[in-house]
């Protein structure tokens, strides 16, 4: 049975001292199989949170590694290269067998793991606290989803950002969609675009020195008319 989220207050205090740095990360999902199997984690906290830490890689053109069901130990080759060349690890699903076994070869490959603690599951919420601060003991960082996407945001290459793909990957994770199938002259609130999202890409875009405000947005809220004023004239 699914238990609430611990929260920030019932882990001990991470003592890593190293900064997370999206360009410098790989996303490491574990269980998803089982999870989307179960139709009671359909709507969960958990299950958000997951999705908004997989969306958010995806639209940072992030490295992404799912070792769930046959492809685990495809996975596990590819994790091993990914990290000669991305150092930083996060955690996320459920806490399987597999990962239990094999975190303490990826502690020996990289010293910058990152657990995102209200994005994983184990069986009981006193298990997930202990095996949190069990890692958080072996210098393993941790932090909640709501950090570890701030971060990813704060440390995205601006170059990259207003970028076109940039721009469109994260039009495309407000909607939840794929990319390929945003029509560029469409109006985005067709999609499902609404005023929280439209608000979080212009703070996202203007904290990378873009000269666009809101109202910008929503007089021509389609893809195309945001390209000719965020992508920068050569």
């Amino acid at each position: 049975m699914l238990y609430p989220m611990p929260k920030k207050i019932h882990f001990a205090p991470s003592a890593a001292k190293w900064s997370v740095v999206s360009a410098q990360s790989v996303l490491l999902l574990t269980g998803l199989h089982e999870l989307r199997a179960d139709a009671a984690m359909s709507d969960s906290k958990l299950m958000q949170n997951i999705t908004s830490i997989a969306n958010k890689a995806k639209a940072l053109d992030l490295q992404i590694v799912d070792l769930s069901g046959d492809n685990a130990m495809q996975g596990m080759q590819r994790l091993g290269e990914l990290l000669s060349i991305y150092p930083q690890l996060m955690i996320a699903g459920q806490v399987t067998p597999l990962l239990k076994q094999v975190l303490a070869h990826l502690m020996s490959v990289t010293a910058h793991i990152c657990i995102i603690d209200d994005a994983i599951l184990l069986p009981n919420a006193e298990q997930h606290i202990q095996w949190v601060d069990n890692l958080t003991a072996q210098s393993v960082h941790h932090m909640n989803t709501y950090s570890l996407m701030r971060l990813w945001n704060l440390s995205a290459p601006t170059a990259y950002v207003l970028s076109p793909k940039g721009i469109l990957l994260a039009v495309a994770e407000q909607l939840n969609m794929d990319a390929l199938d945003i029509d560029p002259k469409a109006d985005l609130h067709s999609y499902g675009l609404d005023s929280v999202a439209m608000v979080s890409l212009v703070g996202l875009w203007r904290a990378n020195g873009a000269n666009i405000t809101y109202e910008d947005f929503l007089q021509q809220p389609a893809l195309s008319h945001l390209m000719q004023i965020l992508v920068p004239k050569n």
